[in-house]
């Protein structure tokens, strides 16, 4: 899990379950806008798609 916000094929690290967000943006930082999980979202390291903005049904 990325300790220092970045993420992606050059740290290897991932951001699932980091404080930063779990989505990993194409210029390889964590996030959880639309900026990170969107367009060049990463799935190799982290979830994509905005999730929704209130809670989400299992």
């Amino acid at each position: 899990v990325s300790m220092d916000g970045k993420c992606g094929a050059n740290t290897r690290q991932t951001c699932l379950n980091s404080v930063f967000g779990n989505c990993c943006s194409r210029n390889g930082y964590c996030g959880s806008s639309a900026a990170y999980c969107g367009t060049g979202c990463d799935p190799s390291f982290g979830t994509c798609g905005v999730p929704p903005s209130s809670s989400r049904s299992a």
